[in-house]
């Protein structure tokens, strides 16, 4: 089995995105879901790929017809 989980920079590249933006995203509650391992500062953020696939998914722009 793959790896199921990102880092925040693995998760921009794969969103295309600048890890800058991720982070904006994040901290407003506007990005792809993600879950925090370990605790204070020692936490890491991590994105499964299944929900960076959606976020996508939920984003594409239709083009007209």
């Amino acid at each position: 089995m793959g790896k199921m989980t990102l880092t925040p920079k693995e998760a921009a590249e794969y969103l295309g995105i600048s890890t800058t933006t991720l982070q904006r995203l994040r901290s407003n509650g506007l990005g792809a879901r993600y879950f925090k391992s370990g605790k204070g500062k020692n936490s890491k953020v991590l994105y499964p790929i299944s929900e960076l696939t959606k976020f996508m998914e939920q984003h594409l722009t239709k083009t007209a017809s």
